[in-house]
């Protein structure tokens, strides 16, 4: 690869400087360099394995190979995706379907179009001795989180009771320091840092909790109608690396996240990738499950599941709109 994400953000950074206006920053992401059709992905966060199909069609050259040229920009805790992609800063993004749904509902006209993790690898992780062993035992806890997120509230109407929310400030000290916390976070990830740092943790998936919500890339309506084709492609070519990184060596994938982000390791690498692969969160073949395939009745019983406990008004978002064509083949 001649250019990694650092060099190509500096190349994107510049033309935002040049062109010093949003029709510009549009025609400067949708043109052709050397014959290949640009395409800008802002991720969720830091570069780590959940980015893996990407990665790996970038470093084996597969989007190349169909006529684009993929610049993936690095997220962080202070990135919202949903509001780089709605305005036309990229023009695809890494985020869950719950995001989506209700950037919908505020009238943000992004739409869901494939699936990263068909199960968001969303936990509460508790020390080893806590005595928080199930969702109701949360009732009266704090619990350290984004206090935007949309568990939090479905959880409430689902107990019928209260909890407190600290927000998340996505370090590991005060996890920590109190033998009592509860904090929100990917089984993915943290586990990983704070059993390296001493802790016994275990952790409780939200999704047994009830809370169903996938990972997803996303783009905005206008995108997806005038580029059809491109995204098309797009999105093949990234199938195809999801379960290539998932199912064979991922170590194109993981030098070039390497780049990216140097503070990754190769023991994380190789640990966060063995628990996607573990817990099947990108794909489950005894549920009929593909790689990639966002499945319509998953996103309508979000949909439903978030009507009913009032995190979004009934009837504000169609199924069709956060779930838009059958671009994965």
């Amino acid at each position: 690869m001649k250019f990694h994400l650092r060099t190509r953000v500096i190349v994107w950074v510049v033309c935002v400087l040049v062109g010093l206006s949003a029709g510009f920053l549009n025609r400067c992401q949708n043109t052709k360099v050397g014959g290949l059709q640009k395409v800008t992905v802002q991720l969720d966060w830091f570069p780590e394995p959940e980015h893996g199909g990407l990665y790996q069609a970038l470093a084996k050259g597969w989007f190349r190979e169909q006529g684009l040229d993929v610049i993936l920009i690095s997220g962080g805790g202070n990135v919202k995706v949903t509001q780089v992609v709605a305005t036309g800063r990229a023009d695809l993004g890494q985020s869950a379907t719950t995001q989506i749904i209700q950037a919908r509902a505020s009238g943000v006209p992004v739409t869901n179009v494939a699936a990263v993790f068909q199960r968001m690898p969303l936990c509460l992780m508790v020390h080893e001795a806590s005595d928080v062993k199930s969702y109701r035992d949360l009732v009266g806890r704090t619990i350290i989180a984004r206090p935007e997120a949309a568990w939090i509230p479905f959880l409430k109407a689902k107990l019928g009771a209260d909890f407190s929310i600290r927000p998340q400030t996505f370090g590991q000290g005060d996890f920590l320091r109190d033998p009592k916390a509860i904090q929100e976070g990917f089984f993915t990830a943290e586990p990983y840092f704070l059993a390296k740092a001493g802790a016994k943790v275990r952790y409780l998936p939200l999704s047994d909790f009830g809370y169903s919500s996938a990972a997803t890339l996303f783009t905005t309506d206008e995108w997806a109608k005038n580029n059809s084709k491109t995204l098309t492609t797009f999105l093949n070519v990234y199938v195809r690396g999801w379960e290539d990184y998932l199912t064979n060596d991922p170590a194109p994938a993981h030098a070039l996240m390497k780049i990216d982000n140097p503070k990754l390791d190769d023991d994380f690498l190789q640990w966060c990738r063995t628990q996607m692969i573990q817990a099947k969160i990108a794909a489950d073949p005894s549920r009929g499950e593909k790689y990639g395939v966002l499945s319509r009745s998953q996103v309508e019983a979000e949909l439903r599941s978030l009507e009913e406990t009032q995190v979004i008004p009934r009837g504000i978002v169609k199924p069709q709109e956060i779930a838009t064509g059958d671009w994965v083949k």
